[in-house]
Parts: structure tokens; C-alpha cells; sequence
């Protein structure tokens, strides 16, 4: 008796099983291969650096403004300029965070064409460490000021020594490119100054640290994106730029999720997130680069005898919209 009302219940059991077995198979396909490729190269890739010019970026695709707009967007988080230099190079971004000073050196070279399609205000605060009590611009003579070379730090640092009356020699600039480390030896005292952007360089002042001159309503600002000049001659690439720069126009306002974007990209100390969060100012709306800023990067990389003779940076901007602004 007890054996045959086993068997129907262990029939059953197995039935029960294969049946959720069945529906965890249809409710979770697994791609194939070709698939995860095809959707991945369908996608747009973009490589960005946790600053707070690309914060509404983050904020649009976690807020799921880009999903509501159809666009599969991948983001590459780097944590230095060069990197995200290097992604559009290697072709692993077809739209990279950069500057018009980077973007002039690597289009004269002939290798490589690109386009810069808007522009971002890229300010910098120059903040040195506690323990160096420097006052005064000039108490920086002989001492290490960290930049990234070639780029826009570099084009400051400059016009920070010729505000100063000082030589490009008097100061020693080492090439910290990751923005992170540079803030993290600003704080621990291994540099005497450094090149910030934020949200780094409030950070940097609620650990004790000064700013001495900061970019903010300065001339010229030199942030820019930048694509490879095909993405624009492609007509499924430049409506998803557009998806791109209406999701950031419709996450400009939004700041709740400040606190968590400044944990995971920016490895802020959670004692402070909350102070920068509150202290970070409005994202401000893209807008198409102008030659004159473009034109001024050029006659910055000429004194440095980086630039041909000639090059021009007639090409270098593109009015994505036709438009002045992106908005």
C-alpha cells in the first residue's frame, strides 16, 4: 500500500521539476555567442571619466531615461583623459570625453580623423597639499605641480606660470594621468599641487587641502567630445548621438543620483559624499565648440612646438545640429 503511493508521488515530484525547469529556460534564454556580438556592436559606446561635466550621462542611463528613449548604451568609465584618448583610437568608443588639445594632437598626425561635437566647461581648480603652505602662486617654484601632459591641465599650468612672471622650468610637472591618484597624492602629501577637476576637488578641500586658481568663467574653455569622423557620415550612429545628448539634456536636472555615481565611479569617502553632493553646481547644457577655442589650443601646442606648421583646425569642429547649441 505505502509503495504504491510512493511511486505516483515521485512521478509527480520529477513532473513538477522539469516543468520549472522548462519555464526558468523560456523566462531566461541564454544568447548565443553571435547574439551578445551583434547587440554589443549595435550598441553605442561611449567612454567618459567620473567628472562631474559627464555626471548627467551616468545619471540619464541609471534613471532609465535612455532605455525610455531606445538607446542600448554601453559607457566606458576610465580614469584618466589618455585612456579615453586611447579607446576612440582602438576603436572601442565611437564617442570619448576628451579636449580640443588632445584632439588637435592626435588629428594633425593624418593616422586618425576625428570631430569634436560639443563642448564641455572642463574647469579645474588648482588645489595644493596642506602641508606645503603655499600662499602665493609663485612659492610653486621647484615645486612638483601634477598634470596630465599635452592636455588641458598642461595648456593652465602654463597660463598659471605666466600669470606669476615664472618659466615653464620653474616648476617640475610629473605626468599623473589618473585622476583619482593625483587627488589621492594631493591628501597624503605627495605632491605639492595638482590639477583638479570636480567632484575631486571639493574633495580635496574637505580633506584639507587649498585651491589657489580655479578655471571657473575663464577663457577658453577647452572640454570637448569627440567621435571618429565615420560615426558622422553614419546615419544609425549619429540618431543614436542625438538619443545620446537628449538623455543628458533630460538628466541635467536630476541630482538624486549624485551619491551613489560619486561611491561607485569617483571612490569618494562616504564621510564627504554627501557635503559634495550638495555643493557640486548645475550641469551645464552642451553646446557646439567654437573655433576660437579650438584655434586657441592651437597657438598653446605651437609655443610648445607641438603643433605643424601647417595645421589648421578648419575641420576640426563640426556643428552636430546645425545649431549653436545642442539644447
Amino acid at each position: 500500500m505505502l509503495q504504491s503511493f510512493n511511486m505516483p508521488m515521485k512521478r509527480i515530484i520529477l513532473w513538477l521539476l522539469a516543468i520549472g525547469l522548462l519555464s526558468a529556460c523560456h523566462s531566461s534564454p541564454t544568447l548565443s555567442p553571435e547574439e551578445v556580438a551583434r547587440r554589443d556592436s549595435a550598441a553605442l559606446h561611449v567612454a567618459l571619466l567620473p567628472v562631474a561635466d559627464c555626471f548627467p550621462f551616468y545619471i540619464a542611463q541609471r534613471s532609465g531615461i535612455y532605455e525610455r528613449l531606445g538607446l542600448d548604451l554601453r559607457i566606458l568609465t576610465l580614469q584618466a583623459q589618455l585612456d579615453t584618448d586611447t579607446a576612440l583610437l582602438h576603436g572601442r568608443a565611437e564617442l570619448v570625453y576628451s579636449d580640443l588639445v588632445r584632439a588637435i594632437m592626435i588629428q594633425q598626425t593624418d593616422t586618425f580623423d576625428l570631430r569634436a561635437i560639443a563642448s564641455a566647461p572642463a574647469e579645474l581648480d588648482l588645489i595644493t597639499a596642506r602641508r606645503g603652505r603655499v600662499r602665493s602662486l609663485n612659492q610653486l617654484k621647484e615645486r612638483m605641480v601634477a598634470v596630465a601632459r599635452h592636455s588641458i591641465t598642461d595648456y593652465w599650468s602654463d597660463r598659471l606660470m605666466d600669470s606669476a612672471r615664472m618659466t615653464q622650468t620653474d616648476i617640475f610637472r610629473p605626468q599623473i594621468n589618473d585622476v583619482r591618484i593625483r587627488t589621492d597624492m594631493i591628501c597624503n602629501g605627495t605632491m605639492d599641487a595638482a590639477f583638479l577637476p570636480e567632484p575631486f576637488a571639493h574633495e580635496a578641500l574637505l580633506r584639507g587641502n587649498t585651491r589657489n586658481f580655479s578655471t571657473r568663467g575663464l577663457q577658453p574653455q577647452l572640454g570637448a567630445y569627440l567621435v571618429p569622423t565615420w560615426v558622422l557620415g553614419d546615419s544609425t550612429r549619429t540618431r543614436q548621438l542625438r538619443l545620446l545628448f537628449q538623455g543628458y539634456e533630460e538628466a541635467r536636472t536630476l541630482r538624486d543620483s549624485i551619491p551613489s555615481l560619486l561611491r561607485d565611479l569617483c571612490l569618494t569617502p562616504d564621510s564627504i559624499v554627501d557635503s559634495i553632493a550638495r555643493a557640486l553646481p548645475a550641469f551645464q547644457p552642451l553646446e557646439r565648440p567654437s573655433k576660437e577655442q579650438a584655434d586657441a589650443a592651437l597657438r598653446w601646442l605651437s609655443t610648445r612646438e607641438k603643433a605643424g606648421q601647417k595645421y589648421t583646425t578648419d575641420t576640426l569642429i563640426v556643428d552636430f545640429y546645425g545649431l549653436k547649441s545642442i539644447q
